[in-house]
Parts: C-alpha cells; structure tokens; sequence
C-alpha cells in the first residue's frame, strides 16, 4: 500500500499506523487539515485522526485549486483508497460536510463497505434547494461583508490586505465548491450519521440540517451546540467530548463483532 503518511493529501500530527479505526477530518471554506491537528489528544487512541488537506493551503500552498465538488471528490479517491483497508468514519465542517458526503456516496458506488459512521456538521442538507445568492464571484467589499457575517475569519486577518490577497482565492474557490453543485443521484448513505450544528448559526437553520437524514438510509441522531457557525473553535472541548463517547461506542460495537 502506498505510504499514507508520505501523501500531500493527508495530515497526521500522529501516525497511528496500528490504530482499529481511521478518522477522516474534512475542512470548511478556507481552512486546512491543520483544523483537525489535535483532536487525537481528546479521542480514543485506537483511532488515527487525519486530516483531508486540500491543494492550494499550507504545505499545498503551490497546488493548483479545485473549485468544483466532483472534481475535488475524483482527486481524493485514488489517493483515500488504499487507506480504507480497515474501519474509518468522516467528520465533515461546513464545506467540508458537502465533499466528505458526497465522497461517501462516490466510494459506496465503488463497493467501499467500511464506513462506520458520518458527521456532518455545520452544512445544510444537500439535497435541499439553495436559498442564498451565490458569493464566490462577488466584489471584493461585498465578498469581505459576507466573510464577517459568517465570523470565521478574524478582523486582524479581514484588514490585512496583504493577507487578503493570499487568503481570498482559495476562500472565493471553496466557496465555489458548494455554490455550483447541484445534487444528482438516488442512493442514500448506507451507514449511520450525525448532524452536529450550532444554536446561533444564522447561515444554517436546525431545521435544514436534520433534512440529511431523509438521504441517509440508516439511523441518524443529531447535537446542537452553542455558538455560531464554526462552534467546533468556540465550543471544542464539548465537540470532542461528544466525538469521544460516538467513537467510543463504534469501537466497542467493532469489537463485539471481532468477538462473534
């Protein structure tokens, strides 16, 4: 199998290579698998956490962007593929919920049976009709006004343009990547998920995050936490309190089955 920690498409603070699951760690607009960095401190350690580093950030900096959905989900495949030899889960935020689905979807096409569970958090369902104007293509002042309405971005970091001028194409390109998709296909999700969301998320209502579970086909359960938008940095150690004890159980039920 090629070398899973020698591969730009994947981050691992730390290398677990014995580990019983594999977590994989989905950005939002912007971010970077370093997002995801030190969540092994908080989760079981039969789990390796990895974190999905998309081209054009960190040490991707020179890759070229992909700012089309499907395309981001056929450069991931070959490279996620040797690394599904044993149980994984994906976690995905934001933009993040929209590539890891529908990675999900394109890997259960291709027979991948070892997918334990979902976290989508923070994405409204994507089968639902957009209701917002796309921004990707905005002017650079209206764009930066929807950048501070979302609040992920700092103001030290919104007033730099300097900064600014790194920093906004792969915001303009990842916004793209939810803006111009369009839901195809029938099949569902065949494995369990969660809808992980925050109680101030003015950009995704609760209602339009429990609609994932009319296109997944096994059970779902969800959690509201407070915050906005990117809770998982306002509220991280109830998020990875919750991802604890959800792992924790996936693993027992693995184990049970090892047993049988």
């Amino acid at each position: 199998m090629p070398n899973l920690y020698k591969n730009p498409w994947f981050h691992i603070k730390k290398p677990a290579p014995n580990a019983t699951m594999r977590l994989f760690c989905f950005p939002y607009a912007g971010g970077s698998a370093q997002v995801f960095q030190n969540w092994h401190q908080s989760l079981p350690q039969e789990i390796e956490v990895i974190g999905v580093q998309y081209p054009g950030r960190n040490s991707r900096f020179a890759d070229p962007l992909i700012g089309c959905c499907n395309e981001m989900v056929k450069a991931i495949m070959p490279n996620i593929l040797p690394a599904l030899d044993k149980p994984f889960v994906f976690f995905g935020h934001s933009n993040g919920g929209l590539v890891s689905f529908e990675l999900a979807r394109a890997l259960q096409q291709r027979g991948v049976t070892t997918q334990q569970h979902h976290f989508m958090s923070a994405k409204r369902a994507i089968h639902l009709p957009e209701m917002k104007a796309p921004v990707h293509a905005l002017p650079h002042d209206e764009f930066i006004a929807e950048l501070e309405t979302l609040g992920g971005t700092p103001p030290e970091v919104l007033n730099n343009r300097e900064l600014m001028e790194l920093f906004l194409p792969v915001l303009r390109n990842d916004f793209s990547i939810s803006e111009t998709f369009t839901y195809q296909g029938s099949h569902k999700l065949n494995c369990s998920a969660t809808m992980l969301y925050g109680e101030q998320d003015k950009e995704v209502p609760e209602a339009d995050v429990l609609k994932w579970q009319e296109i997944v086909a096994k059970p779902t359960d969800s959690r509201k936490f407070s915050g906005g938008h990117f809770f998982i940095h306002q509220q991280t150690d109830e998020v990875l309190s919750f991802l604890n004890d959800k792992l924790s159980g996936i693993l027992n039920q693995l184990a049970i089955k090892a047993m049988a």
